[in-house]
């Protein structure tokens, strides 16, 4: 059994997935921040407001190349993979309800799609980083794992989230 997340219970920041009536991880709204070079490739910084603590995720050119483009809102003139997804997606008549980032292992993120079409919700295994090209592409909340942010977040200096996309002081 699937819970799904009510407008009210993302906008306060914390909410809970239950299955099969015990209490997963609570998971926490994020934003991306922006994608910043990073030693051996790129970083896509997700922020989390209200403990203003920011976590890394290092990805891929492509990976990249595709967040920029959706946060930037332009769009190639032919659909990349993340483009043809977002528009199959849609013309399914599904919905991308939500992105969870759910865990880390073995210095890897690991991520789901949450869709639902017709009532029915389908969840999905899925590599962070096109998910969270997705969830900007197609409007979706993007939340991650308590357990994980604890893990592997950063405090913001100064404990205050910026208003801009500066990148953090503490990377």
């Amino acid at each position: 059994m699937v819970k799904l997340l009510t407008l009210s219970s993302v906008l306060a920041g914390t909410v809970f997935a239950a299955d099969a009536g015990v209490k997963s991880p609570a998971f926490v709204a994020v934003e991306v921040l922006e994608v910043v070079d990073a030693e051996d490739g790129f970083a896509v910084l997700l922020l989390q407001k209200e403990a203003a603590v920011v976590l890394p995720i290092f990805i891929g050119p492509a990976e990249a190349n595709a967040i920029k483009q959706r946060l930037e809102k332009s769009r190639p003139p032919r659909p990349m993979t993340h483009d043809l997804l977002e528009d199959v997606i849609t013309a399914m008549g599904a919905k991308l309800v939500r992105v969870e980032i759910d865990d880390l292992k073995a210095n890897t993120f690991l991520g789901r799609l949450v869709l639902e079409q017709r009532k029915k919700v389908t969840t999905l295994d899925a590599r962070p980083s096109d998910s969270i090209a997705l969830a900007l592409g197609l409007g979706a909340p993007i939340l991650v794992a308590q357990p994980v942010l604890d893990r592997a977040g950063m405090p913001l200096k100064g404990k205050k989230a910026p208003k801009k996309h500066p990148v953090p002081e503490t990377l």
